[in-house]
């Protein structure tokens, strides 16, 4: 490489010496040196000034290009095309293309080689690319890309896997490649097996160690002989000194075309130079990713490796090939062998600066860690396989290794440098003295070389007077290795400090003698780390304790070498060359000694040096026992001094180290053996220390401001050996005055040293005394119980007092306030701890006594506060976290769990309880649900069979309490729930010994009135009697649960939660079901009737919770009723009830029958007889005519007996059992005796008949007759009588009568007569009679309904009878529109009223015109807010078409409207609705409020069906003035719709079809109908008020929200939109204002366009409206295509009123054009337009100009002056 540029800081005579060896050893003859003439100093100085002469090496000269095998060789014509292709790409110099090609050719041809098969024949082709391959190799196994490296590795493996390949590629090798390019080839294998990257070295050593080697022959392996072997060799050491020139070598750069010489003229013909600025911009390529530096570096690295392997190869053989190679002439010796390696200039890879001392040249390892890194490995390498050959490298080696071991920088580099360094000094110690006289010839030769190259220096000083050794001064690698000590080892103390007794050992005298005080200089680099703070690393721990180990042990070493050297070289390593004569050896060596024992303990002592005591005093003990061994005398004075130092640092006031002094000291006895002087001096010197201590304490404690940190320090002390302190009875007595006199001050200050006081006074009367001292002073001086008793506790907790200690109640009343604030919640958090450690503590500080009164203290606590969160919401947890956690804190200690059993029977059931019962209902930590679920577990398994009865019998009474309990917070199912969770639910009968008992549960269901809520439920349950038929009963107010229910509701749900979990219990208490049927008939009714007051039920009882019983105890109910179909079951049942005889063997169902059957023969209610139409109706399933025919005889025998039980007998086999003879009879015999009772006993006897009479009326639909002809006209008849006597029938008498003659009236259509004037009158007058407003007319109003639904039916096929029916019907049609169109004051929820609704709404349905006004809409849009879903449907389509109606006659009247007051407006009751805030709960629960509110919004856009521009015009200004849209209408919406959580949760549309919705299919019971109904609103409400939508979508400032529905509906609405309004384009109906003789339409859907065109004298005109992909979010384009014969001004007029229309007034495409084609026609036939907007009709409201002005003649719109009036 070239000579450097930067001066070297070697001398001349350094760099000469360093040349001459290198020439030597590459084979130059070495010049003889002539004498130099010696001329008089500062003359000459010319030739001074000529630069000196430097030897560099020359760099290696780039070979030529090398002939690419393909052409030299005719492979071009011989390979095939493709492959020839890829390999060409190799000789590419782009790193892509070369890669590309590695893949291609591996991927290809070669794997398809090794596959075999069919693929056979490639090895053939591919022993013809072997010489290309290998003519490539070298240069893409040394490529800077990683990536090539390993592909072309991989793909060499590949080729040498293959036999064939692998023959030829050997043989290529060994006879055909020039030994220059075999050397390339096997060199950069070498290397790249060897490279600084893992991986590509990892794959790349297996194929060299696969496949070369250099042992002995071999078949498979290619064989380094004598003559490949030197060829690997001379490339590695080409490659370690000029990697750069080897790369240039094997990538020669391209040999440049001429330039031609540019003419002075500058004719400008001449190629232009390229700049080097132009050169800087080209984009980097994947070769200048590394610069040449670190080029050079990953070259030597693996040249470095090489070299490795090559000297393990060389020197690992066995002896019989050593002594062959002997044997051979021509092989060279391993001195000869070796000679490479004595280049200085290699091994300056070692360091790390930029110019080595001991080289002229620049150093290889400049900032290449890795590089040094590798030099230090090949150095090991060289001492482990070259230790006998080494001595002519050994100068060169001993300059380089000491020159750069002790500057490393960095840690990696110095980890892998001990080893090698360590062995090399072991090796060859004289190499500090080969580098010391390098330096001396360096030294000499510089200043023999020349003077000061300043003319005008200074005469230097005299050189100093030469020492005993023959140096001039300390050496440099010595000084630089006490610089490396005084910087801790440069950083590295822990791996540093353990190699310097080794490095010292090889250290000769004369080394170290050569520094001005020896040993002093050697210690202060030592201590200069302590005192410079470098070693406060991370690890500072260890790296103090590697510094203090690595002092005292090279102490030793030293004392030992002095003390076995003479005299003189003990003096000169202590103090030097110039004083040697005169020191008094054995006092400076024992002064020496001492001074640095006493430093290395004042460092550590004072925590400059941060050791352990244990490891410092290891390390004491070891340097005083070997120095015993060494010199007693030494050890004495050396102990003195030690001894001293310890005592100063105990008496001094400042020392906090309170471990260090103890441990040491313990460490020093325990080590140091006994019986010896160092042990007696160790022991002794313990013995001063502790009466020291004792003093200083006593001292301590008699002062007012005794230091903390002074105590504790001495504590420890007497802590480490207290044993000596009571050994002399004396100190003794003085302990124990000093303590009983100093208890409260010891107590605060230093408690413990009275805790040692009774660990090591052996006197229990002494220690029992001062312990009741102790507790009396802690309760005593109650302020400082935080700082005073935790310490004691912490000693009892952990086994650190006597067991004999004992207290005698001093502490019993301080425990006894610490808990009573625990539980009150007014104690801190150290309070809460005494107390809990009090109670857990042994009898040492409070009495058995004691502590069983506080436990039942808390135990008490506990359960008033547990009961209190069972019943108060408000109640706080926080009140049981504190027993509970006491109560653990006690049960984790022996002591405490013995006490808790005392208490256990109370605590553990409430305990169980808040493990499993309080999560249920309470929101409670899982940590501490845990702790109370463990502490059950452990309670009940170790306590007695007595104590885990009488907790699960606590148990059982608290859940039954709570299950009854209405105010109690758990519910029946949570508490259910508990008993399942936990092991309890298995060990209890849940039905006998928590639920109520069955005569308890009916006492309950006794004392609720067996009424209906109201005579109105007869609409949905016949056998609700009317209200004359049975006694009213006042409620009285009940307690309610927090879910609603009463305490009978509550138990029985309860009892429904656990049968339907559990069948076999179920079907065992069947007797339950009669409860379950009874809240079922609660439930039922409060359902229809929400608002009505329930004897069970709260009001604000949901009607989803409602629901949910009645399903789950029909589920119950079929269950355990299936025993019903068994055959014979009914004629078991039956035979009982006739014969009133008992029987044993009678099953559950069976039994259930009888005592409802018995119960109501007792006491005949309403309630008992609908109980038993729910059983009956389960049980008539499978009945059969026998079965039915004797149940009508239990009807007939109990009629009297129990009337209603026996009404709901036959209404019940009426409608599910079979028909049985006797039932016929039983009517024949009912209707044949209405005539045997008088007028006077109608309203009695004549009710109830009638009553059985329609209770057994057959199914309209079934073939059954319910009475003959002329029975029926009869039985008319005598209902005529009763109402024409002079008596007063009750209204319920007229009720039944018109339910009966809803089933005569079928009989009696073809029988002409009176009697059907009696009908027709019965229902006008109960129409008349009839309001909703009261709900006893309800009952009525239906049935009155019903027959005029039958009536219309009969009518239709009754020619005769419509004729009659005629003159009655619209009159009775307009009662009923009037009652529809009636609004309650008070709107409620009821079934009842539904019903009558929904009856009266199917009549109006085809409600004739004439009776359809336009008030209509207004007094029945109402009803679809009504709390019934089939209402609201069928009201919705009544109000549709009352809409067209509305809007019509709005149309007529704005259409002849000629001064513009008619005003287009939605009706107030209408707008009322949709003003209304929706309940914006759950969907679910306000189905039909939500379903309401949006058909109300269907009826509103149905009033723009055939709307005219000016009336929609009037229905949007009002719309939005009210702001209904984006205030009301769209939040509910989006709302239904899931767009507030953004798309991805939006509701699913994809399936369904929008644009359509047919009413009659949807449900409430489903939320997706009440979804898909909202999707069809919000698709009309785009349709018909799309400019609402925009508005309030540009005002919108949610973006998450605007964007989820600026993206919904662009995907599932606009298409739809689009399509809507193209076809109301082609629709006939629009043709008609869109047609014309002049006008053409066409409409584009494929692009969204709609065209009009207007011809005028064969001239086209046309306006193009196009529909943008997300209509109507984004507004309509208008285009003009052609304008011909108008002007600008009124094209754009018509232009912009088209826009203004589509885009403001919501109006439609045919909207638009319509507006646009009037304009046209009106323009062409002469009418005058209005001069304000140059249109003729309005864009506003579609009128005419029609307002003259009677200054300029012309004629304006309304609209347009009124605005430029208000614009003024």
């Amino acid at each position: 490489m070239p000579p450097s540029k930067t001066k070297s800081s070697a001398s001349s005579g350094t760099r000469k010496k360093h040349a001459r060896r290198a020439a030597t050893a590459h084979g130059a003859p070495e010049d003889p040196q002539e004498p130099k003439d010696k001329k008089p100093r500062g003359k000459d100085k010319k030739n001074k000034k000529e630069p000196r002469k430097k030897v560099y090496i020359p760099p290696v000269k780039p070979a030529p290009v090398q002939p690419n095998p393909l052409d030299t060789l005719g492979l071009a014509q011989k390979l095939p095309p493709e492959l020839l292709v890829v390999l060409r790409l190799l000789s590419k110099k782009d790193a892509t293309t070369k890669r590309r090609a590695l893949e291609e050719l591996q991927s290809a041809w070669v794997s398809k080689a090794q596959q075999g098969g069919e693929h056979e024949y490639l090895v053939y082709t591919l022993q013809d690319t072997i010489p290309v391959w290998l003519h490539h190799l070298p240069t893409l196994f040394l490529h800077p890309s990683r990536r090539l490296r390993l592909l072309a590795i991989g793909l060499h493996t590949s080729f040498l896997q293959i036999a064939d390949l692998r023959k030829e590629t050997f043989f290529q090798i060994r006879e055909v490649a020039t030994s220059d390019h075999a050397e390339s080839i096997l060199g950069s294998w070498c290397l790249a097996a060897h490279d600084v990257d893992r991986q590509v070295s990892s794959h790349a050593r297996e194929s060299w160690s696969r496949y070369v080697t250099a042992s002995g022959p071999s078949e498979d392996k290619l064989v380094l002989d004598e003559a490949l072997f030197p060829r690997v060799w001379d490339f590695v050491q080409r490659t370690l000194l000029d990697p750069g020139g080897v790369y240039l070598y094997l990538n020669p750069p391209q040999t440049a075309a001429p330039t031609p010489a540019q003419s002075r003229r500058g004719s400008g013909r001449g190629t232009p130079i390229r700049r080097d600025d132009e050169a800087t911009l080209r984009p980097k390529s994947e070769e200048d990713e590394e610069d040449e530096l670190d080029r050079k570096a990953r070259l030597r690295v693996g040249a470095f490796g090489a070299t490795e392997w090559v000297l393990n190869a060389k020197f690992g053989a066995s002896e019989r090939a050593r002594e062959k190679e002997k044997a051979n002439e021509g092989t060279p010796t391993v001195e000869d062998f070796l000679a490479p390696l004595a280049n200085p200039a290699l091994w300056s890879s070692l360091y790390h600066g930029t110019t080595p001392p001991f080289a002229d040249t620049d150093s290889y390892g400049f900032g290449q860690p890795v590089v040094r890194r590798s030099a230090w490995s090949l150095l090991q390498t060289l001492l482990q396989k070259c230790k006998g050959h080494l001595n002519p490298l050994l100068a060169v080696l001993s300059s380089a290794v000491l020159r750069s071991a002790w500057v490393e920088p960095d840690t990696i580099v110095r980890a892998a440098m001990w080893q090698p360094l360590l062995m090399f000094l072991k090796d060859y110690p004289n190499a500090w003295v080969l580098e010391a006289e390098a330096e001396k010839d360096d030294v000499d030769e510089g200043s023999a070389s020349g003077e000061s190259d300043d003319e005008g220096a200074t005469k230097a000083p005299p050189p100093p007077k030469p020492a005993a050794s023959g140096l001039a001064g300390p050496s440099r690698a010595y000084s630089e290795f006490l610089q490396f000590l005084a910087t801790g080892c440069s950083g590295s103390p822990a791996q540093g400090y353990p190699t310097v007794l080794v490095i010292l050992s090889t250290i000769p005298p004369s080394i170290l003698t050569s520094s001005p005080h020896p040993l002093e200089d050697l210690f202060t680099s030592f201590w200069s780390a302590v005192d410079a703070r470098v070693l406060n690393s991370l690890d500072r721990v260890a790296a103090s304790a590697a510094f203090l180990s690595s002092v005292l042990e090279s102490l030793n070493f030293f004392v030992r070498r002095l003390l076995n050297a003479p005299k003189e070289v003990v003096a000169s390593l202590l103090r030097g060359d110039d004083e040697a004569q005169a020191a008094d050896v054995d006092a400076l060596l024992t002064a020496f000694l001492r001074d640095q024992i006493v430093r290395a303990w004042e460092e550590v002592s004072s925590g400059r040096l941060k050791v352990r005591g244990k490891d410092a005093g290891n390390c004491l003990a070891m340097t005083f026992a070997s120095l015993h061994k060494t010199s007693p005398d030494l050890f004495t004075e050396t102990w003195a001094a030690f001894a001293g130092a310890v005592q100063k640092s105990i008496a001094a006031d400042g020392d906090a180290n309170s471990a260090l002094v103890p441990e040491v000291l313990q460490q020093l006895s325990e080590q140091l053996e006994s019986g010896t002087p160092p042990g007696d001096s160790a022991r002794a010197l313990v013995v001063q220390v502790v009466r020291s201590a004792l003093d200083q304490c006593s001292a301590l404690l008699e002062a007012e401001d005794g230091k903390r940190e002074r105590v504790v320090s001495l504590v420890g002390i007497l802590d480490a050996f207290g044993e000596h302190v009571f050994t002399d009875p004396e100190v003794a007595k003085r302990v124990d005055d000093l303590v009983q006199r100093q208890t409260h001050r010891l107590l605060t200050t230093i408690p413990s040293l009275l805790l040692l006081y009774l660990k090591y006074r052996q006197d229990e009367a002494v220690c029992s005394d001062v312990w009741h001292q102790v507790l009396e002073t802690v309760a005593r001086y109650a302020d400082d119980v935080e700082s005073t008793l935790p310490v004691l506790l912490d000693a009892s907790e952990h086994k650190l007092l006597p067991t004999y200690l004992k207290s005698e109640g001093e502490l019993d009343e301080a425990a006894g306030s610490l808990l009573t604030d625990l539980l009150s919640g007014s104690a801190n958090t150290v309070h809460a701890s005494l107390a809990r450690r009090l109670l857990g503590s042994s009898n040492t500080f409070i009495t058995q006594n004691c502590r069983e009164n506080l436990l039942r203290s808390l135990a008490d606590s506990f359960v008033l506060h547990f009961d209190n969160v069972l019943h108060d919401e408000h109640a706080s947890l926080h009140a049981l976290t504190a027993p509970l956690e006491l109560v653990r804190s006690l049960s984790e200690r022996p002591e405490g769990a013995a006490s808790l059993e005392a208490v256990s029977s109370t605590l553990l059931p409430f305990v169980f309880l808040y493990a499993f019962l309080l999560p249920q209902f309470a929101s409670v930590e899982q940590a501490q649900q845990v702790v109370a679920a463990a502490l059950w577990k452990a309670g009940i398994e170790v306590a007695s069979p007595q104590a885990k009865s009488g907790a699960f019998a606590v148990i059982k009474q608290i859940l039954r309490e709570l299950l009854v309990d209405c105010t109690a917070r758990p519910t029946p199912q949570q508490i259910l729930q508990t008993l399942s969770e936990s092991s309890l639910g298995s060990d209890i009968d849940i039905i006998t010994e928590i639920f109520p008992p069955q005569e308890e549960l009916s006492v309950m269901l006794d004392a609720l009135p067996s009424i209906p809520l109201d005579p109105s439920l007869a609409v949905v349950d016949p056998l609700v009697p009317p209200s004359t038929l049975y006694r009213s009963a006042d409620l009285s107010p009940s307690a309610y649960d927090s879910v609603g229910f009463d305490k009978y509701a509550r138990v029985v749900n309860g009892l429904l939660t656990h049968l339907i979990d559990d069948r076999q219990m179920s079907r065992a208490n069947i007797w339950a079901l009669r409860h379950l049927f009874a809240l079922a008939i609660y439930a039922e009714d409060l359902k229809h009737l929400p608002s009505s007051e329930s004897p069970v039920f709260a009001p604000s009882v949901s009607r989803t919770v409602l629901q949910g019983v009645l399903d789950r105890i029909q589920q119950v109910a079929t269950y355990l009723l299936a025993s019903t179909s068994e055959e014979g079951w009914h004629t078991h049942v039956t035979g009982v009830l006739i014969s009133h005889a008992a029987s044993s063997s009678l099953d559950g169902a069976t039994q259930l029958v009888i005592d409802v059957m018995n119960r109501a023969r007792r006491q005949d209610s309403v309630r008992t007889s609908r109980i038993l139409h729910m059983i009956l109706q389960h049980a008539f399933r499978n009945a059969t005519k026998a079965d039915a025919d004797q149940w009508m005889l239990v009807a007939r025998q109990t009629q009297k007996l129990a009337p209603h039980t026996s009404l709901a007998i036959v209404f019940s086999v009426t409608r599910y059992a079979p028909e049985p003879p006797r039932l016929d009879r039983f009517r024949n015999e009912l209707a044949a005796g209405t005539l045997g009772i008088p007028a006077s006993k109608a309203n009695s006897e004549g009710l109830w008949l009638l009553r059985n009479l329609a209770a057994a009326a057959p199914d309209p639909d079934s073939d059954v007759i319910f009475l003959p002809q002329l029975r029926a006209v009869n039985l008319i008849k005598a209902c005529q009588q009763w109402i024409t006597s002079d008596e007063d029938l009750d209204e319920e008498v007229q009720s039944e009568m018109t339910l009966v003659f809803a089933h005569l009236a079928p009989i009696l259509q073809n029988v002409p007569g009176a009697h059907w004037d009696l009908i027709f009158d019965v229902v006008e007058n109960n129409l008349e009679d009839a309001s909703l407003d009261d709900s006893s007319t309800l009952v009525t109003l239906s049935r009155t309904l019903r027959l005029f639904i039958i009536i219309e039916d009969l009518v239709s096929t009754n020619k005769a009878l419509r004729a009659i029916w005629e003159e009655r019907r619209a009159a009775n049609l307009a009662l009923i529109r009037d009652l529809v169109s009636t609004k309650l004051e008070i709107e409620t929820v009821s079934t009842p009223l539904s019903v009558c609704r929904e009856l009266a709404l199917q009549i109006v349905q085809d409600l004739p015109s004439s009776l359809l006004t336009r008030e209509t809409l207004s007094k029945m849009c109402h009803l679809v807010t009504d709390g019934s879903s089939s209402v609201q449907r069928m009201a919705c389509q009544l109000l549709h078409e009352a809409a067209k109606k509305y809007t019509e006659t709005l149309v007529i009247e704005a259409a002849v409207d000629t001064e513009g007051t008619t005003t287009a407006e939605l009706p107030m009751e209408l707008l009322d609705i949709l003003q209304r805030n929706l309940n914006q709960e759950d969907a679910e629960d306000h189905n039909e409020e939500w379903s309401g509110y949006l058909l109300a919004w269907m009826v509103a856009l149905d009033l723009f069906t055939d709307a005219s521009l000016k009336v929609k015009s009037g229905y949007i200004d009002q719309i939005r003035d009210l702001d209904l849209v984006a205030a009301k209408l769209l939040p509910t919406l989006f709302s239904l719709l899931d767009l507030y959580g953004g798309i991805a949760k939006a509701f699913k549309l994809d399936i369904w079809d929008i644009d359509e919705f047919y009413l009659d299919y949807y449900t409430s019971d489903s939320t997706i109908s009440l979804r898909l109904l909202a999707a069809h609103v919000y698709y009309r409400t785009l349709l018909l008020l799309p400019s609402l939508i925009r508005t309030w979508l540009a005002d919108c400032r949610d973006r998450q929200l605007s964007t989820a529905v600026a993206s919904y509906t662009s995907k599932h609405f606009s298409p739809a939109i689009i399509r809507t309004e193209l076809a109301r384009v082609k629709d006939p109906n629009a043709a008609t204002e869109l047609s014309g003789e002049n006008v053409t339409i066409k409409v584009a859907s494929a692009v969204n366009e709609v065209t009009a065109g207007f011809s005028v004298d064969e001239q086209q005109l046309e306006l193009t409206v196009k529909l943008p992909a997300d209509w109507p979010l984004h507004t309509i384009e208008v285009k003009d295509a052609k304008h011909v014969g108008v002007t600008d001004d009124r094209w754009r007029a018509w232009e912009l009123g088209v826009q203004q229309i589509l885009t403001f007034r919501s109006g439609s495409i045919v909207d638009g054009l319509s507006f646009f084609l009037k304009n046209v026609t009106s323009h062409f036939e002469g009418v005058a337009e209005c001069a304000i907007c140059y249109s003729v009709v309005n864009a506003t409201d579609g009128s005419l100009p029609r307002k003259p002005c009677k200054t300029c003649k012309n004629r304006f719109h309304a609209a347009c002056l009124y605005k430029v009036r208000a614009l003024r």
